[in-house]
């Protein structure tokens, strides 16, 4: 059922490229074809916000990550100082728009597009705030018209919404092993640091693996220590990644300072490993653990009162 008030958007033979190519790295018919017109959507949903002027951001939009698509269920669209929609398409007379679990938080909003039997048009029907209430059910008769969507993301202030709906940015570990990294990670290389000198445990994780370094500033009370969190990663087999972790001093200094805590939380909080320096300690390590890819994780540094936490997803 097509509203009253849409919004049309021809769909280009671009967008058409950009589908095929991420539905082909898929590993079953319905997930590449679920896939396929997830992008259709997303891509409809762009053209659209461009035209009111509002920038978006693909590269944070875990819909063109094809690890990502492989493990979760998603159409998102990072639209930048405000966050991430999440675009749904339907077909044919649809009266309900079923949205995956996956997606049930961390969205500003769920937009409405209805693809034609060709897939030549994309028609933006609505959208919805939250979906939460519905039990992942949105009937096409109760969406809002668009017509009041640009009021909407108006008002939005980023500040002011509640906290699962801003997501710290984590550190994307998929992105390592394509050699795309953060700025603040940094080769070993850059900060001086010799892969000799690293402990035997990282060591072997040289072969077919990823390391990056990040400087670790706690405050004043450790001035006089520079920290250095170094991160390793290594492809498994079994298509999950090998994750080392070490906490370390660097430039010129020969130990860390006693009591620092290491901490890996799970995506939901859950303490999985800890471990604490002691005097003379010249580096701290959590065992080596497995990922598969979609899993999130924390690292936590700790000394006294002072802490601070990173992101990482696999």
């Amino acid at each position: 059922m097509i509203r009253s008030f849409t919004f049309r958007v021809p769909i280009s033979l671009e967008v058409h490229r950009i589908a095929q190519q991420l539905s082909q790295a898929q590993f079953t018919f319905e997930k590449a074809q679920k896939v396929y017109h997830n992008t259709l959507a997303v891509h409809a949903v762009d053209f659209y916000l461009r035209c009111m002027g509002l920038d978006t951001d693909f590269a944070q939009s875990d819909s063109h990550d094809k690890i990502m698509l492989a493990f979760t269920d998603v159409a998102d669209l990072e639209v930048k100082n405000y966050g991430k929609l999440e675009c749904l398409p339907v077909l044919s007379d649809a009266e309900v728009c079923y949205v995956p679990p996956d997606v049930w938080s961390d969205r500003i909003g769920y937009i409405v597009v209805h693809l034609n039997e060709s897939l030549q048009q994309a028609t933006i029907i609505g959208f919805a705030v939250t979906v939460a209430e519905k039990k992942g059910i949105l009937p096409i008769s109760e969406l809002q018209t668009i017509a009041d969507f640009p009021e909407y993301i108006s008002q939005i202030n980023l500040l002011e919404l509640p906290t699962k709906n801003v997501e710290k940015t984590a550190v994307n570990l998929s992105n390592w092993l394509q050699n795309i990294f953060e700025l603040d990670w940094q080769g070993l290389e850059t900060l001086g640091i010799k892969s000799d000198g690293l402990a035997p445990i990282l060591r072997d994780f040289e072969d077919s693996s990823m390391e990056r370094i990040k400087l670790i500033d706690l405050g004043v009370q450790i001035r006089s220590h520079s920290l250095a969190l170094l991160v390793g990663l290594k492809p498994e087999a079994d298509n999950k990644v090998g994750i080392r972790v070490q906490l370390r001093p660097s430039l010129g200094e020969n130990n860390l300072p006693p009591n620092v805590k290491l901490t890996l939380l799970s995506s939901s909080g859950e303490k999985k490993q800890e471990i604490e320096s002691r005097t003379q300690d010249n580096y701290i390590q959590l065992k080596r653990w497995k990922s598969k890819p979609g899993t999130r994780f924390s690292l936590t540094i700790t000394l006294n009162d002072l802490s601070l936490t990173e992101d990482f997803l696999v």
